[in-house]
């Protein structure tokens, strides 16, 4: 069966150019020999929209993909997510029009670097891209969603004066039980202070309590070989619009304080720097 060669791009929502971050929320693909031109994109879900920006105005996500469906539109003739281009001419035209679809753009929905792929069945490997970019790609995993909490309790630091206080990824324990905590201010050799995000708005009830249960252990064994920071303050995303869920987190958090350590919502900036003066 013969292979056609696709063009295909991914697209990118980044409210704020200043830190970068941006969530990939669809895939546009181009396959000129058999002129076809698809695209999908997740507009129903928008959990993993807030779980990346959750202080964003969720209008203002809903209006731009809007603006950007519309072009996709008025670039295929056509309303729906898969269609075939109505350009006429040679495929070099085609692709040019493609091109300057995904152009490098400064705005809030903005596209990557055009990749190539081969396949036999154009609107199914569309599909696969998405599938594989956007619902299943790394940055929905549940340990990702503490990296971007890390980047952001970073840039928190830096804003308010205080990361100069404070080394990043450093060990504490002893040749017996180590663990690596993302900020921790030290004297001499000794960690007094340290603070550490958690992220408990999971789906499930089960989620959390595992994820929690991981560092309400990992408190005690630093407490059992009397290695704990003086201070300890986790930053918790907490779940909303669920009682279970939202029980089960506050239950992780009053275990954690019975341990020794703070805990304080994600969002409290006030609370945090209180927490992170020196």
């Amino acid at each position: 069966m013969k292979e056609f060669v696709c063009n295909y791009a991914i697209a990118r929502f980044r409210p704020y150019r200043e830190s970068g971050e941006f969530a990939n929320v669809g895939v546009v693909l181009l396959c000129p020999e058999v002129d076809y031109f698809g695209h999908t994109f997740e507009h129903r879900k928008h959990k993993r929209i807030t779980d990346f920006f959750p202080e964003l105005d969720l209008d203002i996500f809903k209006a731009g993909l809007s603006g950007l469906l519309k072009e996709l539109a008025r670039v295929t003739g056509r309303e729906k997510e898969t269609a075939q281009l109505v350009l006429g001419g040679q495929a070099q035209a085609r692709i040019a029009v493609f091109k300057q679809l995904v152009r490098t753009r400064e705005a809030l929905f903005h596209f990557g670097e055009v990749g190539t792929v081969l396949t036999t069945d154009p609107r199914a490997k569309q599909e696969e891209l998405f599938n594989f970019y956007i619902k299943r790609q790394f940055a929905s995993d549940r340990e990702y969603q503490e990296v971007i909490m890390r980047r952001r309790l970073g840039d928190f630091l830096q804003k308010v004066n205080l990361a100069r206080f404070y080394k990043q990824d450093q060990p504490v324990g002893d040749d017996t039980y180590r663990i690596i905590l993302p900020f921790v201010h030290f004297e001499g050799a000794t960690p007094l202070k340290a603070i550490k995000p958690l992220h408990l708005a999971k789906e499930a009830t089960t989620e959390i309590y595992r994820h929690g249960d991981a560092w309400i252990s990992t408190v005690r064994r630093l407490n059992g070989i009397n290695r704990l920071p003086k201070e300890l303050l986790f930053t918790v995303k907490h779940p909303a619009g669920n009682k279970q869920r939202e029980a089960a987190a506050q239950e992780i958090c009053r275990e954690l304080q019975k341990n020794g350590t703070q805990t304080v919502p994600f969002s409290d900036h006030d609370a945090i720097q209180r927490f992170a003066r020196i």
